[in-house]
């Protein structure tokens, strides 16, 4: 049985197309079966000094090569009593020189395009005049506790600015955040609310109806977002009949290389397509004897961030398991994985240091939060080779969200078994993929119509929960 490494022809894509698709042209390959035994083995290591690190936005799939956003957004808690207040808030904190200090001090990516000017302007939309009277707004934010000061110094810098809108921040985590405000809502609280939440906790707020709908081009009037950023808002007026959340702080997954280890074993450029990446981890395996691609398998909630990535790149609708698209998905990672390094199933959120010990040559993906390989002896590609460029390079290339649905840690435990079935402990063969993935998609169905509705159950097996911007 050959297994095809690039995916069959799409039968169905449920995706909303609200952002221009990068259309590539792949080479299609193939390969026999997973057949360890007769893979061939060296003893030559990768080279062990000056290794110089290429950071790159990855291969591009055969359907887009558009990337999952990280991080957190900014959002108001419905029925407060001076809307106005928050709103010059959250436009403060949305400003091009405020998000480029951001990502200065947090490694957060701007999400506007004038922040990546040398100099960035301070110019804020003018919402809450200053004839106004005193408004009272309690800002809450999971960032963590190594960036308190910095974001305390950025509120005080706003209330000198706007000194009749008076802020209170409370550090919180974004569980607690969510319990917060579901209290306050609930309780009938008039308090102005602005929130800095992850982007996956904001869901229970959403589908509650806990947040207020906000006027998102006043928020960010006379800035220059990105439009794959500004795109997502129209996918949220489609998905939740308006704008309840902006995307403030990105983070954004990129491939980490180690070019030496390349370039020693005759690769002279970094992968973009799905069958150079498979041609390259395979010269690789012959060059240094062992597999040299790492991922995030470490499992938990990690596996499946990552895996969503992929599989929305094939095309598919990660939270059905068995789109077509993510079909093709995980065939092309079993396929793939008899080349991945031992390390992948230890790899997780913040490990990327395997990359500078040679323990592998690629990191698919990492989160460009958790690296700082440069401290680590590696030297950067080129001048231009930066985290910021490679990240706006991705992000102006296309982005989506993950529907921010309450469910989202069921999900991603049905991801891991599957995961674990298909490439940890090769349960299934390649041709039992499908079957497997379906039998993913009836347990999240079954576990929908327990523990929710059979609305909500329906609207699942239908598609309703894409990617937002895919």
């Amino acid at each position: 049985m050959e297994n095809p490494i690039e995916p069959k022809p799409k039968k169905v894509n449920k995706l909303i197309p609200i952002i221009a698709v990068v259309v590539v042209l792949v080479l299609v390959g193939s390969f026999v079966g997973l057949d360890y035994k007769n893979l061939v083995k060296t003893s030559t290591p990768p080279a062990k000094s000056n290794n110089t690190l290429y950071v790159y936005t990855g291969v591009s799939g055969p359907s887009n090569s558009e990337h999952l956003l990280g991080g957190c957004v900014v959002a108001e808690m419905k029925n407060g009593s001076t809307p106005a207040a928050s709103a010059q808030l959250m436009a403060y904190l949305m400003s091009p020189a405020v998000q480029k200090a951001c990502e200065v001090h947090t490694g957060f990516i701007p999400v506007d395009q004038g922040a990546y000017n040398s100099t960035p302007s301070s110019a804020v939309p003018s919402i809450y005049s200053k004839s106004n009277a005193t408004a009272d707004v309690t800002y809450y934010t999971s960032i963590s506790a190594a960036d308190e000061s910095y974001i305390t110094g950025v509120i005080n810098n706003f209330m000198n600015k706007y000194p009749n809108i008076d802020v209170t921040v409370s550090f919180i985590t974004a569980a607690s955040m969510v319990e917060e405000v579901s209290s306050l809502v609930t309780g009938g609280s008039h308090a102005n609310v602005v929130m800095t939440v992850d982007n996956l906790d904001v869901g229970v707020l959403v589908y509650d109806h806990y947040l207020a709908s906000v006027n998102a081009a006043k928020i960010t009037a006379g800035e220059g977002v990105i439009s794959s950023i500004s795109g997502l808002n129209s996918v949220e007026v489609q998905q939740f009949g308006g704008v309840y959340f902006l995307t403030q702080l990105v983070n954004i997954p990129l491939v980490w290389v180690d070019y030496t280890a390349l370039q020693g074993a005759g690769i002279s450029k970094v992968p973009t397509t799905y069958t150079a990446l498979y041609n390259d981890a395979k010269i690789l395996y012959k060059k240094y004897g062992v597999g040299e691609i790492n991922m995030q398998g470490h499992g938990g909630a990690s596996t499946p961030t990552e895996l969503y990535q992929w599989m929305v790149q094939f095309g598919g609708n990660p939270m059905l398991f068995n789109d077509s698209g993510d079909i093709q998905a995980m065939e092309y990672m079993y396929n793939l994985s008899q080349y991945f390094s031992p390390d992948y199933k230890t790899s997780y959120w913040a490990t990327y240091t395997g990359l500078a010990s040679n323990s592998y040559s690629m990191m698919y993906y990492q989160w460009p939060g958790s690296v700082n390989l440069t401290k680590l002896g590696m030297k950067s590609y080129s001048s231009n080779d930066t985290v910021a460029n490679e990240s706006l390079a991705a992000i102006q290339g296309g982005v989506f969200l993950r529907s921010p649905v309450s469910w989202i840690g069921q999900w991603n435990t049905f991801m891991d078994k599957a995961w674990t079935a298909i490439v940890v402990d090769h349960t299934s063969s390649w041709t039992n993929i499908p079957s497997l993935l379906s039998s993913q998609n009836k347990a999240m169905y079954q576990f929908l119509q327990t523990n929710y509705n059979q609305k909500v159950a329906n609207e699942y097996e239908n598609g309703t929960y894409a990617p937002i911007g895919a």
